[in-house]
């Protein structure tokens, strides 16, 4: 005899497959879940060690800016110190200039003619003075055109001396200071 299954096998058997579906499902879901918390822990503790990372690097970079500035600083007081030190070679270098030339001024000056003023600009000298004529004035020039501290004698202005009334000229030369050494040097 032929043997007939009456029970509903079909519709047990849909609802096990539909179930099985709703449990795979969940676990792909948790799945997707779990990896999508893995991946933000990951790039989390990524990003947090990246933090750590540039603050450490920001923090080294403020050093180093303290640093450069102390830097500059010294850079700065060591330039003005080879600054002062070139002077104070210049000043040495000239001194025996400055003694040579009062020298020769002594030396050069004619009687009857009295220095009010001697100033330096560089190389530049400036007498001014009251003398009792102008051929006093134009002796002392040639004088010191044939020094070798002094050269290049020029009058600025050469007048009467309004004050005095008794003929004198009050004068202002310009000079300039040289040293020997240095001319030998440029031949």
């Amino acid at each position: 005899m032929a043997n007939i299954n009456l029970l509903p096998w079909r519709e047990e058997e849909r609802t096990e497959k539909q179930r099985q579906f709703v449990s795979i499902l969940g676990l792909v879901a948790l799945l997707g879940v779990v990896v999508m918390w893995s991946v933000y822990l990951f790039y989390g503790a990524k990003i947090d060690n990246q933090r750590g990372r540039n603050t450490r690097l920001e923090g080294e970079i403020r050093k180093l800016d303290t640093k450069i500035k102390e830097i500059t600083t010294l850079e700065a007081e060591r330039k003005e110190l080879v600054d002062r030190m070139e002077l104070i070679q210049d000043l040495q270098k000239s001194r025996p200039q400055i003694v040579h030339l009062f020298d020769e001024i002594v030396q050069k000056m004619p009687e009857g003619m009295n220095m009010t003023e001697i100033t330096r600009t560089g190389d530049d000298v400036f007498f001014t003075g009251i003398a009792e004529s102008s051929p006093r004035v134009s002796n002392f020039m040639r004088k010191l055109a044939g020094s070798e501290w002094i050269t290049k004698p020029n009058i600025d202005y050469i007048e009467d001396d309004k004050g005095s009334g008794t003929g004198r000229k009050v004068f202002k030369l310009k000079s300039k200071i040289t040293s020997p050494n240095l001319k030998k040097e440029a031949k």
